[in-house]
């Protein structure tokens, strides 16, 4: 069971990401929440200011995305064109040559950051067969469940702190 309200309190970043993520949903954006924020959303407490997701890569999808992104200011962190996310090849070269997990969508005058999946351990389908639909202000967005989050958590290595502590308030 969520409890929104006092999830997004304890982000403490003011309406953007709050903002954002309602405006995925009601883009009807397909694309589930993962990392940081989906643990806030399961009860975790703790601060974050990126908004993690996981998304269907159609063409048409990621049209939306981008169209909101530049709606919200937000801007690609790297310098290859956000148009080459269409592409697979492209998103597989990103993650062979760089390590790159995720392409960054960034913020001139704030400090949220919209990450989008290049590589992630569940493939999208099934994550979003297993993720549980919450309701911000009546806009539908599915979250990862705690199972899929906590295997994604998991799968990181060497772990990091932060995912340490998440995977401890996850199992709780």
């Amino acid at each position: 069971m969520f409890n929104t309200k006092t999830s997004l309190d304890i982000m403490d970043f003011g309406n953007d990401l709050f903002d954002l993520l309602k405006a995925l949903g009601k883009a009807e954006i397909r694309f589930v929440v993962c990392g940081g924020v989906a643990c806030v959303l399961h009860g975790v407490e703790r601060a974050t200011y990126d908004l993690d997701i996981s998304v269907d890569f159609d063409k048409s999808n990621l049209e939306k995305i981008i169209d909101l992104a530049k709606e919200f200011g937000l801007s690609p962190r790297i310098q290859e064109p956000v148009e080459n996310l269409y592409e697979e090849e492209n998103r597989n070269r990103w993650v062979a040559e760089t390590n790159a997990l995720v392409y960054t969508f960034v913020a001139e005058r704030s400090p949220i950051q919209l990450n989008i999946f290049l590589s992630y351990p569940l493939n999208f389908e099934e994550l979003m067969k297993n993720s549980e639909t919450i309701y911000l202000d009546e806009v539908k967005v599915n979250v990862s469940s705690v199972k899929d989050l906590l295997y994604a958590k998991e799968f990181i290595k060497p772990a990091r702190d932060k995912d340490l502590i998440d995977i401890k308030e996850l199992k709780g």
